[in-house]
Formats: C-alpha cells, sequence, structure tokens
C-alpha cells in the first residue's frame, strides 16, 4: 500500500504544529523568557499550562475525533518537530501507546515498508534511514545505528514508569550502550550524572540516559491515560525535546493542587470535518425499541436493506462492501435474567432466521472472530455480538449498524461500540445517502434521554464537539410497525406529475407505483427539493418532502425549512474573459511555473546568517582557528540536545548541497525549479559562505537547518517576483482589459451550504450575520473586529468567512495556493466589503502583504463595485472609513 494523501484537517494539524515548533525556535533564538508560554498563545490565544516535572518542554496535544486518523498525523509528526524545532535529520523518538495490544499494532504498521505510517515517517523525515525498535531492541542500540538513522521506540506507558520494578532495565547501566558515552564534554557529563551525587557523579550507561542525551521527540497516543504525576515524572528523566498528544478527549480539567493539570490543545479537529474528507459516517440515526426482540428485528432489518444498496452500488462502482451489524448484548448476572451474548445468537437464528455461519461472538471470555478478515469478499460475516466493548485495536469500516438490547438510557458502555461503526469503508463516500451514515438502534423506554446520553458520551468519549451534536445525533421517531424505506425514497399519496420540473430535476427523480415513492437518484439541492415540493398537491406529500430535505440535509448545516434560508450571498470573482465566456482567474503556481535562480543574490551576510551557533545568550557552538569544534553552555532544554546531535557528522561542501536541494525539494515541493538550476545556485551559496566568509563546513552542517529555512525563503520571494512580473506582463495591454472582478462569474455562498467545522461561541450577539450560523473566530480582536462590521449603519449584512470552498469559504488567488478573507460584507450603497484582519505581530509577513496586494487587486478590477480593507492591530479608524464611504 502506497503513502496516503493527507487530508485537509491532518495538513491544518501538522501545519499548527511546525508554526509552533518554529515560533519556539524564534523565541529560544530571540533571548525570550518564557519561548514556550509565547509560542503556545501566538498559535492559540491561551495560556500554556506548564507541567511542573517538565519546565521549558514544549507539551501540547492534537485533539482528533474517533476515526481521524491519529496515527497516520503522528508519523508525519516526527520529522516535523525534528524539522522546526529540534533542526534534526535524524531525531531519536519515543513512541508510547496505551496498551501492548496498540502497541503490537502500530509497530507493525511503522515496520512496514509497505504501510502508510511507515511511508509517512519516511516522508516527514526526508527519506534517511529509519530504524523501527522495541524497548528491549533499543537495549541493545549502539551509537552508528542512533546517530546515523531516526530511531523510533515503541513502547506502553507502563514499560518506561520508574515506579514498575519490570522496568528497570530502561535506568540500569548496559554495556552494549557503552560508545554512547565515550567522549562526552563536561557540560554534558553533569547533566546526565545521576542526580543527589549518587554514585559519585558517575554517569550511568542507560537507556534512559541515551535517551536524555539525545532529547527525544515524544509522540503519546491517546495521552488521557498517561497525565499522571508518576508518568511525568518519568518522562522527565528522558529530557525530552518535545511532547505531542495526540487523542480524542484531552485532559479538561485543570487542578494542580490535586496534581491534575490540562491538556495544552494545540489544535482541534471537528468531527464535521472528518466528514467532510469522508473519514466517518455522519450523521449517526438514532432509534429506540422497548422490547429487545424488536431492536433486533430493526438491526437485521436494517443492515439487509444496506445490504441490498451496498450490492447495487458495488456492482456498479466496482468497490465492495458487506454492511456488518454489531450487537451489544449484556453481560451475564447470577441475580436477575439478561440478555447474553449466546441468548442474542439464540434469538438470531431461531426467531430472525439468520443462518448460524454469519454471526460470530466477540467477547472477553469467547472470541469466534479471531483474525478473520472482514473485508474479504469471501467472509459471510454479517453480525459481531458483543458486550461492552470488542477487542483494543479492533477496526472495522464495514460495520455499519449498532443494536444495544441493554436498557441504555443510563449506561455508559454504549459508546465503546458506537465508535466503531463510524468509520467510512475506504475513507470514501460512497455518494448513497444511507450507505453515508451510521446506526444505532437502542432498547430505551426514553429515546430523547438515550440521545442525550449517547451525545454526552460521544463527546466525551469519541472527541466529538458540543456544539454539532445536535445535528450529528439524529433521532428517528418512526412507529413500531411502519415499514423501512430508504432514505432515498419519498413516500408520497398519489401519482405525482414529475413533468411539471425542471429538467435537471425531472433526471434525478422517478415515481415508482408498485411502492408509492419518490426515488431519488442523485442527491437534491435546495431548489431541487423546493421544485419537487411544489408539483405535490396534498400537504402530507409536500410535508414528506420537507421531511426528506432535514434527513438529507449536510451534517453541520442550519436546521431550515426549505423557505426559511437566508438570500444567499453572491461574490464578483476575478475572471478573464476567454471568448464569449469568463473563466475564473486561477493562480500560477510555483509548481507549475517554470523558473531559473541565475538572478537571484547567493550572499548572506552575517546579520542573516552568523558563524556562531547561538542559543539565547550563550554560545553554544563555536570553532577556533584550528578548526576543533568547542561546546559551550546551553540555556534551554529544547535546544541543548539539537546542539549536541550533529557531532558525529563530518561533510563535505558537495554534501551540504546536495542536503540543502533535497530539503528544497522534499515532498515534491518546487517542482518548477530543476535540480541543475537549483544545485548550481546553491553552490554559490555554499561556496560565498565558506570562501568568502570563511564560515567553517561544520557549522554549515550544524546549523543546515537554518540555512535551509533562509534558502527557501529567498528561492521563493524570488520565484514569486518572477510569477509577479510574468502576471504583470501577462496583464499588460489588451489583458488587462480582459481581467475584471465580475459578476459575471459569481461565487455564491447559500446558509444550506455554509458548513463551519468550528462555530463561534464567544459573548457577542450579532445581529447582522446572513446566516444563523457563525463560524468560529479568534479570542480577541476578531470577535472585535466582527461587531465593528455588525454595528456600522452602512452596513446590511456580513458572513464570517469559511477557510474551505467545500464548506462555503470564498478565495481569491495567491501565488501559491489561495486566500480566504476573513470577513464578507453587503454595503447598503450596492458595494462588497471584503475585511481581512491581522495583527501586529503577523502585518508585515510576505505572505500577508501579497493577501493585501491580491485583496486590492480584486477591489480595483470591480469598477467602484468592491473594496478591500485589510485592518491591523484594532485599527477601527481605517475600517469605519472604508465601510462608511459611498461610490
Amino acid at each position: 500500500m502506497a503513502g496516503l494523501e493527507l487530508k485537509e484537517y491532518q495538513r491544518e494539524s501538522l501545519e499548527a504544529i511546525g508554526r509552533f515548533c518554529d515560533a519556539v525556535r524564534d523565541g529560544v533564538g530571540n533571548r525570550a523568557v518564557r519561548p514556550v508560554h509565547d509560542a503556545y498563545y501566538l498559535e492559540t490565544r491561551r495560556d500554556f499550562i506548564e507541567v511542573p516535572q517538565l519546565p521549558g518542554v514544549p507539551y501540547v496535544c492534537l485533539r482528533v475525533p474517533t476515526g481521524g486518523g491519529k496515527t497516520l498525523i503522528a508519523a508525519h509528526a516526527v520529522g516535523a518537530i525534528a524539522k522546526h524545532l529540534g533542526h534534526q535529520d535524524r531525531p531519536l523518538c519515543l513512541w508510547v501507546t496505551p496498551s501492548t495490544t496498540i502497541r503490537d499494532q502500530t509497530l507493525r504498521g511503522l515496520r512496514n515498508r509497505e504501510h502508510p505510517y511507515h511511508a509517512a515517517l519516511r516522508e516527514g523525515l526526508g527519506g534517511v534511514p529509519l530504524e523501527v525498535l522495541t524497548v528491549e531492541e533499543s537495549l541493545a542500540a549502539n551509537r552508528a545505528m542512533v546517530s546515523g538513522s531516526a530511531v523510533i521506540v515503541v513502547t506502553t506507558i507502563q514499560s518506561y514508569r520508574i515506579d514498575e520494578e519490570s522496568n528497570r532495565k530502561v535506568y540500569q547501566d548496559n554495556g552494549y550502550l557503552m560508545d554512547h558515552f565515550t567522549n562526552l564534554p563536561a557540560w554534558v557529563r553533569e547533566q546526565l550524572a545521576e542526580p543527589n551525587g549518587a554514585s559519585g557523579g558517575r554517569v550511568s550507561l542507560s537507556l534512559a540516559n541515551v535517551m536524555k542525551l539525545r532529547g527525544p521527540i515524544v509522540i503519546m497516543d491517546e495521552a488521557h491515560n498517561a497525565r499522571t504525576r508518576v508518568s511525568f515524572d518519568s518522562l522527565a528523566r528522558f529530557s525530552p525535546l518535545a511532547v505531542l498528544e495526540l487523542t480524542a478527549t484531552p485532559q479538561q480539567e485543570h487542578d494542580p493542587e490535586r496534581e491534575r493539570y490540562g491538556s495544552n490543545v494545540l489544535h482541534a479537529v471537528s468531527a464535521l470535518q472528518l466528514k467532510r474528507e469522508g473519514m466517518i459516517k455522519l450523521p449517526v440515526d438514532l432509534e429506540s425499541r422497548e422490547n429487545w426482540l424488536d431492536v433486533l428485528a430493526l438491526t437485521v432489518q436494517r443492515r439487509t436493506m444496506l445490504a441490498e444498496l451496498a450490492a447495487t452500488w458495488g456492482r456498479d462502482h466496482d468497490r465492495f462492501i458487506r454492511p456488518i451489524a454489531l450487537v451489544q448484548a449484556q453481560p451475564k448476572s447470577n441475580t436477575r435474567e439478561t440478555h447474553t451474548a449466546e441468548r442474542v445468537k439464540e434469538a438470531l437464528i431461531g426467531q430472525l432466521h439468520v443462518p448460524a455461519e454469519r454471526i460470530r461472538i466477540c467477547t472477553g471470555t469467547n472470541d469466534e472472530l479471531g483474525d478473520e478478515d472482514l473485508r474479504r469478499p469471501e467472509c459471510v460475516v454479517e453480525y459481531i455480538i458483543t458486550v461492552d466493548k470488542l477487542r483494543e485495536g479492533w477496526d472495522c469500516p464495514f460495520a455499519y449498524v449498532l443494536g444495544s438490547v441493554g436498557n441504555v438510557a443510563t449506561a455508559t458502555a454504549v459508546e465503546q461500540v458506537l465508535g466503531r461503526v463510524l468509520r467510512m469503508p475506504d475513507a470514501e463516500p460512497t455518494g448513497i445517502p444511507e450507505l453515508d451514515r451510521a446506526y444505532a438502534i437502542v432498547q430505551s423506554e426514553d429515546v430523547a434521554r438515550t440521545a442525550q446520553n449517547l451525545a454526552d458520551s460521544m463527546v466525551e468519549r469519541c472527541g466529538f464537539d458540543r456544539v454539532s451534536m445536535g445535528d450529528v445525533l439524529r433521532v428517528h421517531r418512526r412507529p413500531e410497525g411502519q415499514s423501512l424505506l430508504p432514505l432515498s425514497a419519498i413516500p408520497v399519496s398519489a401519482a405525482p406529475n414529475l413533468a411539471q420540473l425542471p429538467a435537471t430535476v425531472q433526471a434525478k427523480v422517478h415515481y415508482e407505483p408498485a411502492s408509492g415513492t419518490i426515488k431519488i437518484h442523485e442527491p437534491l439541492t435546495r431548489d431541487d427539493a423546493q421544485a419537487l415540493r411544489d408539483v405535490l398537491a396534498s400537504p402530507a406529500d409536500r410535508t414528506a418532502v420537507e421531511t426528506y430535505w432535514q434527513e438529507e440535509r449536510e451534517v453541520g448545516t442550519a436546521p431550515k425549512l426549505l423557505d426559511q434560508y437566508a438570500k444567499p450571498i453572491r461574490l464578483p470573482q476575478l475572471a478573464v474573459r476567454d471568448g464569449q465566456r469568463w473563466l475564473r482567474f486561477e493562480p500560477i503556481e510555483l509548481d507549475e511555473f517554470t523558473w531559473e535562480l541565475s538572478s537571484c543574490d547567493p550572499k548572506f551576510t552575517d546579520a542573516e546568517f552568523s558563524a556562531e551557533l547561538h542559543i539565547g545568550d550563550h554560545v553554544v557552538l563555536d570553532v577556533t582557528g584550528q578548526g576543533a569544534v568547542r561546546v559551550g553552555g546551553v540555556e534551554q532544554v529544547i535546544t541543548r540536545q539539537a546542539s549536541f546531535l550533529s557531532q558525529d557528522d563530518h561533510w563535505e561542501k558537495v554534501e551540504v548541497v546536495r542536503w540543502l536541494d533535497q530539503e528544497l525539494h522534499r515532498g515534491g515541493q518546487n517542482a518548477g525549479l530543476s535540480a541543475a538550476e537549483s544545485q548550481a545556485w546553491l553552490n554559490r551559496v555554499v561556496n560565498y559562505l565558506v570562501v568568502e566568509r570563511a564560515v567553517p563546513i561544520p557549522i554549515l552542517v550544524r546549523k543546515r537547518h537554518e540555512l535551509a529555512d533562509l534558502v527557501f525563503d529567498r528561492i521563493i520571494d524570488h520565484g514569486r517576483k518572477q510569477i509577479r512580473k510574468a502576471a504583470e506582463m501577462l496583464f499588460a495591454g489588451e489583458t488587462a482589459r480582459r481581467l475584471e472582478t465580475t459578476f459575471a462569474a459569481p461565487f455564491e455562498i447559500a446558509e444550506q451550504d455554509y458548513c463551519p467545522y468550528r462555530r463561534y461561541s464567544g459573548t457577542y450577539s450579532f445581529r447582522k450575520h446572513a446566516f444563523d450560523l457563525i463560524g468560529e473566530m479568534g479570542r480577541d480582536d476578531e470577535p472585535d473586529c466582527a461587531y465593528k462590521i455588525d454595528s456600522h449603519p452602512n452596513v446590511v449584512r456580513w458572513i464570517r468567512n469559511l477557510d474551505n470552498e467545500s464548506a462555503g469559504g470564498f478565495s481569491l488567488p495567491l501565488s501559491p495556493g489561495r486566500f480566504f478573507p476573513d470577513f464578507l460584507v453587503e454595503l447598503k450603497d450596492g458595494r462588497i466589503a471584503i475585511v481581512e484582519y491581522k495583527g501586529g505581530h503577523l502585518a508585515e509577513q510576505k505572505k500577508e502583504l501579497h493577501k493585501e496586494e491580491i485583496g486590492k487587486l480584486w477591489a480595483a478590477r470591480s469598477d467602484g463595485r468592491c473594496v478591500f480593507v485589510r485592518v491591523v492591530d484594532r485599527d477601527w479608524a481605517t475600517l469605519g472609513k472604508v465601510l462608511d464611504s459611498e461610490v
């Protein structure tokens, strides 16, 4: 299996890590007092919570709901942290899992060269040699291996805890590790010496000290299980470079007096993002029955219907899905009668006529499933009976239906199984409504109470956000005995005259006399549904269309009747006339643009690139007149290890050039720049530094990541200048008159398509936001900017723009990429205003200035119908002046 292409939310998570690590590194270099706190606040606008045992260590969390691919993100994150924070090529990583089952599963994936996890590691680390080890194997890892490879040690929470006697080998002297400790500088030996003068200050030749020497990146899988004093004490022994938690349920409670420390959530992924990216099935349709046999009957009925749909769809699309139902039985009891797994199996066979070979029991004492591959077409399993949960690490995207025969109105175990029916087969939606959602059928006398409990569980256990839960879990109150119709069928009382429909809608529907239903072939837009409703005469039939719309409405959009949605917002776009039509102007991408570097300056001054390695106020690394490397004091734990890691490197100039070129083209970047072009220019850069400025090659090697950042920025800036020059030539003369901001090629944002992944939950009550839902804003200045817009007398309405077109966001072209401005505003004088807010710390960045350029171009080409304003550092006067102005 090749490497998986990252989903947008996964890229966003990794970009957040990169920005945070860069900010920490910059803070240390700029002698900030608390660089980690500053970097975290810059990224999140929240205060950093420091664990006493790990002062100064970047310890942050990614919140990713169940089914979001946490392990894939983690595999990419190792390289991101190594590059942006540690400036390392071959880091040491301690990968901590919650159990031996998950450890073994993770090991298999990271070791298998054909597995996406291994591919992600290699891509993130730039293809360096890679070793994936257990703790036991790492006890014999020599210096050559650890210095010459990126080493990932996969373990469990329990295996490194210092209070566990069985784990003492991690902390004991080990002759196999002796070569790690030869020729260490005195200051390093002092930091490795046993505390409190134990053993006369000698350095223990232990795996723990190898870790401390190298400063591992720590990955914590489901880290809420590891936030204890003992775990923190144990981590501190390794002096980690950084700690990254990945969990659906970060620690929310912060109570230092009880030794409870809240997680520093750096970036949170919404369940709606997972749905939009095709990772999970949503919504979850919830139905209840009071009798346990009725629950089983409805479960069988639902699974059978899904199987029929999947078979038809699979033949047409050459994909195979066999929907599976998970049935949650009750545990055995000595005091009362319960619906045990065995009894449920008997009922499925004897009363519901399910063949025995299609049923498996999977409990702690009876695992009939074993390692059976449920995805094989030859497999016949359709029902899996469990009790409180399936075994750890079990995963089956074919699971669609949860049937729970225990009364779950007050139970909490149901969410252990519910999470198993959320994953989407192949992470690729089918386009069939029934096959793109999950189902929960529970035994309960109070469906509303059950729904609330399940919603709470999905928030607490599966990592869903509470704001969207009302839409994620949809309750059905279909009377018992009513037939189960597909979602794509609308029951009507009489044959409709579908010939009255527009041709585009006629192509999507047909009437089936035998069932008395209108069958839907393709998803209907709101306009389609309105047209269909309006050709029906019966009020009941019209209501049935409204019901269909509510069932089919995209998860995360506003739940309204068809006629209640606000008028769409229409925005003119930059477009180029091509004969009789207008084409949206697309950015010229650097990756698609062939460019050259002959005119790019290869010289970096001492102010840009120093010949000394500074960490805060201290020179950590310099070179004497004889060229011998001398290591001095260190200021921050997060960079101490990084300054030491490269001492085994012995490079020539050509190797520095080759490494810089690999970094420049890593991950397919700068494809328009040939290797011959880039290497020739990089050779000029290195020659200038070594020959003209007499920077020793060992310094270049140790500071190569810093140099790579400078090189990358200069090359990208040079490339963009070439693109802008090409664009100016393109827009000169006759072409200039063809580029316009025009409503002939409008971008329309409809309320039924406006789907913010995260919603605004602040204190302002906005009156003029065009839609009921409002996208999330930053904690401080952005809501204040929105309030200024909302309260301005010349504003008719506005929306918080979203940063994804599929969710309803509007963008302008950049080079490279696209730019999603913050606010879109309709003014009383008929103009459209774009408002972009920026804090002063970001305003002068080249990318932000480029955004301003394209925004002003969009306004300038609009013939006075549009205006663009960039508000910097709460400059409300500038905002008001622009909104006040009339054409």
